[in-house]
């Protein structure tokens, strides 16, 4: 089964290197560009899978982060410096701040309440976009220049962006391994099958909540940040309610708590929003909420319980497996 699971792996990872390379003669470029944007949700909601998937802490406001990663950089890229790394790691740095004030407000509640109170502050974010005229309230920031990564080297090409989006989704997934294989992660999932338990042997369950949620809005904040040097715009839309549900959702229909289900989520919702809205106009949202329905009824887990079931199965019929 490893084997197979290797396979799995090189063939996508191998697909990913090389669509590119073809997408200009078999589809349209308008494909590398979609499939960059699904490397830039999935970062997002790997974020999102590390504190809702491994603590059961579900934020209904996640879009905060992605809005004003999305801002900051935007700012910093038209008034500052057309240099990426300093507005990525403003964007990062000052999510992981935001989400700290947050977190330290929001983490003494817990379920349908820390959802709404998630939620309340990020729609204090909307609002504030959308009325603010310094970031250019309803009408937002455009102009953004093509931010520069090296010297002579711009993310205005879009496959060199798709590449460069690619590289740091790996980056993003390999760090949120070995956060969940580390002892800090053992923690998050104690939380998350019995906080009370876990206390009493002793963690801190409030900081080790506030530390993964901090972690998760940098994730939103690099997210954002790449959203607005792909779209030389950053809006208020993208601090929108919907935005957050779209990370949920995607989270749900991949699988939460596997970090590789989140990408296959991202995948699923961005690539249905895109293809069938321009096929179906309105009725493509009757078929993300079927898909949807479908998954909560029938699989909780997702398209990796399904995975995993199919795995299993093979290998051992009647048994149950792990991916």
């Amino acid at each position: 089964m490893r084997s197979t699971s290797l396979t799995a792996h090189v063939v996508v990872i191998l697909v990913l290197l090389l669509l590119p390379l073809g997408a200009d003669h078999l589809f349209s470029g308008f494909y590398i560009s979609l499939m960059a944007r699904v490397f830039i949700y999935a970062i997002m909601i790997l974020g999102f899978d590390l504190l809702a998937g491994y603590t059961g802490m579900i934020s209904y406001g996640h879009a905060m982060f992605f809005g004003t990663g999305a801002y900051v950089t935007a700012m910093l890229l038209k008034h500052v410096t057309a240099w990426f790394w300093p507005s990525l790691l403003a964007s990062v740095v000052g999510c992981g701040l935001l989400a700290y004030v947050v977190g330290y407000l929001s983490i003494r509640t817990r379920e349908v309440y820390f959802v709404f109170l998630t939620f309340a502050f990020a729609q204090f974010f909307f609002v504030a976009a959308n009325s603010w005229e310094f970031v250019g309230a309803a009408n937002g920031l455009a102009g953004i220049p093509k931010p520069i990564v090296l010297p002579g080297l711009d993310l205005s090409n879009s496959t060199v962006f798709y590449y460069f989006c690619l590289i740091v989704l790996a980056a993003a997934y390999g760090l949120a391994r070995l956060f969940i294989r580390s002892p800090f992660g053992r923690i998050l999932v104690g939380i998350r099958e019995n906080e009370e338990r876990t206390q009493f042997l002793g963690y801190d369950t409030h900081g080790a909540i506030r530390r993964v949620f901090v972690i998760s809005g940098m994730y939103g904040g690099a997210a954002g940040a790449l959203m607005a040097s792909m779209n030389s715009f950053a809006s208020p839309v993208l601090y929108h309610p919907a935005v957050s549900g779209e990370i949920i959702i995607a989270a749900l229909i991949g699988g939460m708590g596997t970090l590789v289900g989140p990408v296959l989520g991202a995948g699923v919702i961005i690539l249905l929003t895109d293809l069938l809205s321009s096929w179906l106009a309105e009725a493509w949202m009757m078929i993300v909420g079927a898909l949807f329905a479908f998954c909560v009824l029938f699989t909780p887990d997702g398209l990796m319980g399904l995975i995993r079931r199919f795995r299993s199965g093979r290998a051992a019929p009647g048994g149950s497996g792990h991916a």
